[in-house]
């Protein structure tokens, strides 16, 4: 057996590698895919409510989330984005609606400026290199929002995680750290696709 295949960490960087290039593909090809996530704001409203959704400023090819952002907030949603911390540390949001100013972060994105009112979003839309149908999800490998959601959690605050992806970036199987925390659900050009929890 090989060492990727018993260290998760190590499996995770092969992984990255190969679903950035599959995502940069995608992104490249699928031209409509972030108009087509926002006409599925009305279901995220009717799984997950009303309340304050945090998203994120695209960069490299991720898919943007802010048309859809854009129409939640026509029906009623507010809406955040994350400041990107010190490393170690949990992300914060800051209250921010699409056309508002944004700052430069570190890694290359954009942020709230700093005099933006915090908030602890009910709702977090979450950018990722790849998932699965068990919904866990491969990010970059900073830990932030697994570190977000362990801090707001372990505050008592109930929220919920939807990852933003293209379809094809579904894989058989994510390899799973002992810190990973699953996705409520994620969201597609083509619909919300609930995980399937394996039975213990």
């Amino acid at each position: 057996m090989s060492k990727a295949n018993l260290d998760p960490a190590a499996a995770k960087v092969a992984c990255r590698k190969l679903a950035a290039q599959n995502r940069t593909l995608l992104a490249a090809r699928e031209t409509h895919a972030a108009t087509l996530l926002a006409t599925h704001a009305e279901c995220l409203i009717d799984r997950f409510g009303r309340g304050i959704y945090a998203a994120y400023f695209p960069i490299r090819s991720e898919l943007s989330p802010l048309d859809l952002l854009a129409r939640l907030a026509d029906l009623g949603c507010a809406s955040a984005l994350p400041v990107t911390p010190a490393e170690g540390q949990p992300l914060r949001f800051h209250r921010w609606a699409v056309g508002d100013r944004l700052d430069d972060g570190p890694y290359g994105t954009k942020q709230p400026p700093a005099d933006h009112a915090l908030c602890r979003p009910d709702v977090i839309l979450a950018p990722m290199l790849a998932f699965d149908s068990a919904g866990w999800r491969l990010g970059y490998g900073g830990g932030f929002y697994d570190r977000t959601l362990a801090v707001l959690r372990g505050a008592g605050h109930h929220l919920s995680v939807i990852g933003i992806a293209y379809d094809g970036q579904k894989l058989d199987k994510i390899p799973v750290g002992p810190y990973d925390m699953p996705l409520d659900a994620v969201l597609s050009p083509t619909g919300l696709f609930a995980p399937v929890h394996p039975q213990n």
